[in-house]
Parts: structure tokens; sequence; C-alpha cells
């Protein structure tokens, strides 16, 4: 695999859930609630959070960290989550210029050049659920279609055309060096994208013709 596509991997499959927990109690009472179940993380979905916030400090326990939500004032979100959809949204943003697959993705691409932003909102969010679900352990974050039916237009209109139905192996490894792309252009390490290659590359066979 070239050096381009091995700087690739980190947007895809990277992650998985967004709980959160409270602790209820009487100040007079001791409390004999069972605590709660921890959020899930891995060793990567860590280092996606530690990077986010500046990779400073210890890495440890900082993908299922609760920080301020840049885009959604008010609001709090898993670290490790904040750094999948930061990639995911600049990833978006370098496919939709390329125009090698403009063909795969005509109804989005009409949407938002119409002003029209909830398809692109749709797709990022799921984008990122998916990969979260991935990276971490969190289970039932990702809801949608399997990848098969996602990217096969007899099974999603949104996705292709009747010229092209599924992408082509080529047109994958295309996309995929577009994810490298914004990936490194946000200074993702290697590293991280190295450990998130072998993920992206495992749905390829569900995707291409």
């Amino acid at each position: 695999m070239n050096k381009k596509l091995n700087k690739t991997i980190f947007i895809f499959l990277a992650v998985f859930g967004i709980g959160l927990w409270t602790i209820s109690g009487s100040s007079c009472k001791k409390d004999t609630t069972p605590d709660p179940t921890p959020l899930a993380t891995t060793a990567l979905y860590d280092t996606l959070g530690w990077f986010i916030q500046g990779a400073t400090g210890p890495v440890a326990g900082n993908g299922t960290k609760m920080i301020d939500d840049p885009d959604n004032p008010g609001q709090k979100i898993q670290a490790g989550r904040l750094a999948i959809r930061t990639v995911v949204g600049k990833s978006l943003m370098v496919i939709a210029g390329d125009t090698a697959l403009a063909e795969y993705f005509p109804t989005l691409l009409a949407e938002v050049g119409a002003g029209n932003m909830t398809g692109y909102n749709n797709l990022l969010q799921s984008f990122t659920d998916f990969v979260q679900q991935a990276v971490s352990t969190q289970t039932g974050v990702y809801k949608g279609k399997s990848m098969r039916d996602a990217h096969n237009f007899a099974t999603y209109s949104r996705f292709g055309s009747a010229s092209a139905m599924k992408s082509t192996s080529a047109d994958f490894d295309i996309f995929v060096g577009d994810v490298a792309s914004a990936a490194a252009s946000l200074n993702v390490p290697n590293s991280v994208i190295g450990q998130l290659g072998t993920l992206l590359y495992s749905v390829k066979a569900d995707i291409v013709n």
C-alpha cells in the first residue's frame, strides 16, 4: 500500500457511543445504588480524546471524558467522539470537492449546492456514530444501514446512481486517500492513522463491486 493510503484511515472506523450517566443520592442517607457501568473505551479511543484536547497529560481515560462541544454551546461531548467528528467533517469536505467521486453523491451535492445541509448533517452524525462504535467498545451508537446496503444504489438511492450502483475498488482507494488527506491536514498522528487503517479496509468488500 502506498504512503498516501497508509496515512489514510483515521476517519472511518473510529468510535462507539455517547452515553452519560448521573449519580443521585441523599445527603442524609448512604446511597446503596450500584455504581453505573462506566462507558467503554479503548487505548485508541483514549488517544483520540487526548489528541483533540491538545495532547497533553496522561492519555488514559480521555476517550470518554466529557468536554465542552465547540459546535453546540452548553452541551458536552465525549472527547474521543469530538476527535472523530472533527476528522469526519473535514473528510466530507475533501470528498465533496473530489470530482472523481461526484457520481456517488449526486443527491447530497445537489442539496448542499442549494443550501440544504440536512442530508450533510445526517451523514456527519451517522458516519461519526459508525466510526465511534468501531473504535471504542460502546454498543448501540450506530443505528444506520449495513455498509453493504448503505453503499448500494439499489438499496439506498442517496448513494450512487443507476450508472454507478456501487463504488469500484479504485474509487474506494481514492476515497480512503481523501480521508487520509483530511486527517493529515488536522495533524492526526501517523501512529493513530495506522491503527485505523486496518479497520477502514475491513469494510471494503461490502462497499465495492
